[in-house]
Parts: C-alpha cells; structure tokens; sequence
C-alpha cells in the first residue's frame, strides 16, 4: 500500500511539474514578441515642391558703345542713376562727324548742280547716276558717324557701371565681367526691375518643369522675405557636360533692393497630386545607406517594404511605395525585423 501511494505521489509531482513548464514557456514566449503601436497610410493631395539655387540677373541688360573708335567726351550719367529709354549718355569726339559733314556738303553741291543740268538736259543720266550715288553715300555716312558720336539709352534701366571714364579712348574692346555680358561698351545699363532669377535643372528634374508654373525665391542675402514669380523661360537645350539645361523666373523689384549676383533658393510649385502619406518617425533608414523602409502588418506579422520619399509636409512624409490603407508601425520600429510576430498595443 505504502507502495501504491509513492507512485501516485510521483506521478502527481511530474504532472505537476510539467504543467508548470508549459506556463513558464508560455510566459516567456510572450515576452519575446514585441510590442508596437500601428497608424493606417493616409492618402493626401498636396503640391510636390522642387528646390534649386540660382542667381540674379539684370531683366535687361546692354553694354552701350558705339561701332567706331573715338574719345569719350562726356558720359551723362553716374553709377547707380536711372536712365529713361531715349536719354543721351555718351557723347564720343565728333572730328570724324565735322570731316564727313565737310564731305557731304561738298558733294551736296555737286548732287544740286548736276540735277539742274539734268533738268536742262546738258548731262546724261549716266553721269547724273554716278552723282546721286556719292551723295547717297556721303548721307548715310554722316548718318552713322553721327549715330556713334552720341550713345542713347536703348530702354529704361540703371546705370550699372561705367567701364571707361571722360578723356580716354572707346575701342572695341569687350568688358569681361565673369558671369554678365562680354561685349564692348563704355557704360553698362541695366533693367532691374523686374529682375531675373536664373537656375540649372538636370535632365531628371526637367520633365517637371513648365513654363507658367509658380515660384517662390528666397535670396540668402534678404532673410525672411520672399518673391513671387513664374517660369518664363527655359532653354531648348541642355549642356552635354552637365546634362542640365537654364531655366529663367521673373521677380517683381519695384524698390531696387534685389541686387544682380544674390544668391537665390528657388521653389517650384508643381501641380496638385495624390499620395500615400506616413508620419515621418515611422521611415527607417538603413545605416549607411540612403535606402528608406517602412514596417507593415499583417495577421501579426512584420513585413520590411521600401519607400521613396516624394515630399516633406510638416510632420508627414508623402512616399511612393506603399498604398493608402495599409497597417504601419510607428512605434517600435527599431525592436522589429522582417518576418517577426509583434503584438499590436493600440489594437
């Protein structure tokens, strides 16, 4: 009987045994499966934004010569004056204006006396011909030696600079100021006003672009403030080093405080979509790569999905790759591997 009663008290004691066992494996499964918390994607419509950096540039700008050689005698205007289409600036020596006048009326002459023989009929219409041409010469070269002995302004501008002063002598030399124009010219005018923001886009960018579109200029040199412009011009070719081709944006400069040369941030308004959009704490980068993931769930499990970022919005991530709808984590992202069972806590 004493028998009996050990065996059963030994039976008894590994049921027992292995009950608890069971409880402790149990309980320590549950405490290996991590605990998240999930969102579902929204689905935004928002206006993707692309960043550039440009410079500003004169809206116009013209380096005002004349197409002979001669003394500067007089500029009219000082750096940093406006000018009014039409004003006289320059005025170069008139000695070769005084020899072609002398000239013309010598030959004016001639033209009168001629016409009157030709009236009577006492010279042929050969050596009439031969007249009139030289006084049709002789005009229309007093014409131009006048025309390069006075500079007018061809539009209303600025006077940016003046490359030459009173007393020395123009020739056709080109003024060569890295990143404005080459060509010769004793003062340079410009038309700031509007002003022009000039930026490189790359061949990948460009299909985006579209004249007409809005944008938004930032310059660095004027913290806080913005300008509102459109795309008006882009170049119809690209630079086969770069790849990349010159996009222009007018900007309203009605006070002259935007300066040609500032540095520029430029936004371009793109057109209004739809997107997938996560909060921004739930992308994991991969160390030492640019590659962005989001962890998913389903029935529990943890599935590793990669995304791509399309734009910042505030807080929010608009990203291509993933659907509107979907389970992500947004707590616990770090705790989790592809393929993993989690535990969703705001469930």
């Amino acid at each position: 009987m004493k028998r009996l009663i050990l065996l059963f008290t030994a039976a008894a004691a590994l049921v027992f045994v292995s009950c608890s066992g069971n409880k402790q494996e149990q309980a320590q499964s549950e405490v290996n499966v991590p605990l998240v918390s999930t969102i579902r994607v929204e689905e935004r419509t928002f206006n993707p934004v692309l960043t550039f950096t440009g410079t500003v540039f004169a809206y116009k700008e013209a380096n005002l010569g004349a197409t002979l050689p001669g003394k500067v005698e007089k500029i009219y205007f000082e750096e940093g004056q406006m000018v009014k289409k039409g004003d006289l600036i320059v005025e170069l020596s008139d000695e070769m204006l005084t020899q072609a006048m002398i000239e013309h009326e010598t030959i004016k002459k001639d033209f009168e006396r001629v016409s009157r023989l030709r009236e009577k009929g006492s010279i042929s219409e050969m050596e009439y011909d031969h007249v009139k041409a030289k006084y049709d010469a002789s005009t229309a070269k007093v014409e131009m030696v006048k025309k390069n002995t006075q500079v007018y302004a061809p539009f209303s501008g600025i006077i940016a600079e003046r490359m030459m002063e009173e007393g020395e002598v123009y020739f056709l030399n080109p003024g060569l100021e890295p990143g404005y124009s080459m060509r010769s010219g004793i003062v340079r005018l410009m038309q700031i006003d509007p002003a022009t923001v000039k930026f490189d886009v790359n061949e990948k960018d460009l299909i985006h672009i579209r004249k007409g579109l809005p944008v938004v200029v930032k310059l660095d040199g004027m913290p806080g403030k913005t300008f509102q412009g459109k795309v008006d011009r882009i170049k119809p070719m690209l630079s086969t080093t770069t790849r990349s081709t010159s996009v222009e944006v007018t900007i309203p400069n009605s006070n002259m405080e935007v300066k040609p040369g500032m540095f520029a941030f430029v936004d371009v308004m793109l057109p209004e979509v739809k997107s997938a959009v996560v909060p921004l704490r739930s992308i994991y980068r991969m160390p030492g790569t640019s590659d962005d993931f989001i962890f998913t769930v389903v029935n529990d499990t943890v599935h590793r999905v990669k995304v791509e970022r399309l734009q910042t919005i505030g807080e929010h991530v608009a990203v291509r790759g993933i659907d509107a709808g979907t389970e992500i984590i947004l707590e616990g992202k770090n705790r989790v591997n592809d393929g993993l069972k989690v535990k969703v806590s705001n469930r």
